[in-house]
């Protein structure tokens, strides 16, 4: 099979010439990219690529379209001027998503994919007379033994965040005030919970230590690992606990001794043993016109209990923890402000631009 270095490079080099060469992709696994503000495009509209791992042919697709995530075989999105929810296949085909749609009284979706991509869990905030009412159902990627999992409300201003879904075993959530987290950089989490699916008459229960300050946190794709950012203070810095869910005990790694103000997008390794998160200080949430914001990347080794730096020469630019490579060698790196996908080497902090869109994953295994 060709390696993933090398389709990234072809990719790269055939958004540099203008577009690649239409073909339906034909081994079985498909590397899948967006550029949102693609050359020769009308704005608002982004490109989806579906690039052969073998044989790196690709399929674009042209829509009107963001929050892009893989389910299964296809790529949801949502039409940011409609609402509409659509889904993107590999062979071109693109239509509204079968049974992922807003009512009228939805104020907004949101959702998240199991890390094998079988299992989906969205939630819909619905305005209702009462106040706001979320309803969270959970179905496999096609649509097949969908259930109401949770239903929160209605409250005055209160509603569910989804944050992890761990097949059809277990749902991550987070309760916040609707619309904070738009005044947020970083997405930010009050008080995460955990709802055991596997058990039907189980009620969420809170993770250890919440409710903990409005701070980033995540959970490692297998369920078993929780890891929390807790502010030291305004001036900047953020311890970091580590908790083993299954165990019940927690590592704690205190704050780099640097003046961040803000931080988060977190990546916890399944084993638990590393985290990896983004800083950043002098932050503009809506541009980067200052020119002064700066950016940092810090690993904890939950093993040792301490932090690094991963960079020593802060970042212009956000580029935030997406994945871990195969090999668990390096982290794969994007920017919410721009096209692309860069990769940091754990070992040495090198940061390097691998492919001109924006990574989203893999359609098949």
């Amino acid at each position: 099979m060709m390696k993933r270095g090398i389709v990234w490079l072809l990719v790269t080099a055939l958004m540099a010439a203008g577009g690649p060469v239409l073909a339906q992709p034909d081994s079985g696994l498909t590397e899948v990219y967006v550029m949102r503000t693609p050359p020769g495009v009308p704005a608002g509209m982004a490109r989806l690529f579906f690039v052969d791992a073998l044989t790196a042919r690709t399929v674009t697709v042209d829509v009107s379209g963001d929050r892009f995530a893989i389910v299964g075989g296809y790529v949801l999105y949502e039409d940011p001027v409609t609402r509409t929810i659509y889904r993107a296949w590999p062979d071109g085909r693109v239509e509204s998503h079968p049974f992922i749609q807003p009512a009228p009284e939805t104020r907004r979706i949101d959702w998240v994919i199991s890390a094998d991509q079988q299992w989906i869990a969205w939630t819909l905030t619905n305005q209702t007379d009462s106040g706001l009412q979320t309803i969270t159902t959970l179905a496999r990627a096609d649509g097949t033994q969908p259930r109401v999992i949770l239903t929160d409300g209605p409250d005055t201003f209160m509603r569910v965040v989804p944050v992890a879904l761990i097949a059809d075993r277990f749902f991550f959530f987070d309760r916040q005030p609707q619309n904070v987290g738009d005044f947020f950089f970083y997405r930010q989490y009050a008080a995460l919970h955990r709802l055991n699916l596997a058990d039907p008459g189980a009620g969420p229960e809170l993770l250890p230590f919440e409710p903990n300050c409005f701070c980033g946190g995540a959970v490692s794709a297998n369920g078993q690992y929780f890891a929390r950012l807790e502010q030291v203070s305004p001036a900047g810095g953020y311890d970091v606990r580590v908790w083993d869910l299954a165990a019940g005990v927690d590592v704690f790694a205190r704050s780099l001794n640097v003046n961040y103000q803000a931080a988060g997008a977190v990546l916890v390794a399944e084993d638990g043993r590393r985290v990896v998160y983004s800083l950043a200080s002098n932050l503009s949430i809506d541009s980067a016109t200052s020119g002064r914001e700066r950016f940092m990347l810090a690993l904890v080794d939950a093993a040792r209990g301490e932090q690094r730096q991963l960079i020593y020469n802060p970042l212009l630019v956000p580029l935030l923890p997406l994945a871990w490579t195969e090999d668990g060698s390096g982290v794969l790196l994007i920017n919410p402000r721009q096209d692309g996908t860069w990769k940091i080497a754990l070992d040495t902090g090198e940061v390097r631009q691998v492919a001109a869109a924006t990574w989203l994953g893999r359609i098949g295994r």
